[in-house]
């Protein structure tokens, strides 16, 4: 399967070996689920729906692994 990343990037492959990257992301519990995480240049929150015990405001914490799956 093709890769999505441009051959301009990274050439006519992928790069072999071993690459470390870093990712760091700040939460807070902010009330009852409701959870809030910042990454610098993005504030992003979770929530819980009503019958785990939150307000079902924002998306819950699985939804933001699913999406990071599918992206």
């Amino acid at each position: 399967m093709p890769s999505d990343i441009p051959q301009s990037i990274v050439g006519s492959e992928l790069p072999d070996g071993v690459y470390k990257s870093t990712i760091r992301v700040d939460c807070d519990h902010i009330e009852k689920m409701l959870h809030k995480a910042d990454n610098g240049k993005f504030t992003f929150y979770s929530d819980e729906p009503q019958r785990l015990g939150g307000d079902d405001k924002h998306p819950a914490p699985l939804t933001y692994i699913v999406a990071g799956i599918g992206f």
